[in-house]
């Protein structure tokens, strides 16, 4: 039963005596082993920190390629400028006053005349007025009828002149009107001037401008002999019967 304890001894003192001998390089090698495994954790844990610690401010790199040159040249280049905001611009203390534009005046509109009218053959009063649609008494017919023009009153003898400028188209004795002129005038217009006295003044083809004296006041008209002295005027346009005193002045 004491053999095995010499045995446990025997192997207790080689070793003590093999860490007597040689403890310094045991301990050198436990250093070694506690730097190595200290510098090993600190080679993992680095690139976390450096993560960490890494700005977030940082200016940012594009890299790229292009075909297009130009393009390659903006892709690798860093954009290190920071966006610059737009500086507000600061309101004054005394705002600039804005002219009021002046108001236009609106054009004053000129009243719309009425065409002047011609001055009148003769002046006097009309004792048989115009009427073509419909009927007026006539004493000389004893009969209702039309009548295509104007009856002026007017002393036999009054000079009977020209309402507008023209041309004498025809001289006659009418068996109803007596003696007539007729006068074709601008704008297709034609007067007639009836019941004058024998001293007619004009001949077909002469001029005449408005004033000139074609005639005087007669009774030749017998469709008009009830009446008293008086010049039968009449106005057509374009071959159809016009209200002489649309045209001339009458009273």
């Amino acid at each position: 039963m004491e053999e095995p304890k010499i045995e446990t001894n025997d192997r207790m003192e080689r070793f003590r005596l093999f860490l007597q001998n040689n403890g310094f390089y045991i301990a050198l090698v436990v250093c070694l082993i506690v730097i190595g495994g200290a510098i090993l954790l600190l080679a993992l844990d680095k690139p976390e920190k450096e993560e960490a610690e890494a700005p977030t401010d940082a200016p940012i790199v594009i890299v790229g390629k292009s075909e297009d040159e130009r393009l390659g040249e903006i892709l690798h280049a860093p954009t290190v400028q920071p966006f610059a905001p737009a500086k507000t611009p600061i309101p004054t203390m005394f705002p600039t006053a804005v002219p009021t534009p002046a108001a236009t005046a609106e054009p004053t509109k000129k009243p719309v005349s009425a065409p002047s009218k011609a001055a009148p053959p003769v002046d006097g009063e009309i004792v048989f007025g115009y009427a073509v649609d419909k009927l007026l008494y006539s004493v000389t017919l004893d009969q209702w009828t039309t009548h295509a023009a104007v009856d002026i009153k007017a002393d036999a003898g009054t000079p009977v002149k020209c309402v507008f400028a023209g041309t004498v188209e025809r001289v006659h004795k009418d068996d109803a009107l007596g003696y007539t002129v007729t006068i074709s005038h601008q704008n297709g217009r034609t007067t007639l001037y009836a019941n004058l006295g024998e001293d007619v003044r004009v001949k077909v083809g002469d001029r005449v401008n408005a004033g000139d004296v074609v005639g005087t006041v007669g009774t030749s008209a017998i469709s008009e002999c009830a009446l008293p002295p008086h010049l039968h005027f009449a106005i057509t346009v374009d071959g159809t019967v016009k209200d002489p005193a649309k045209y001339v002045r009458l009273g």
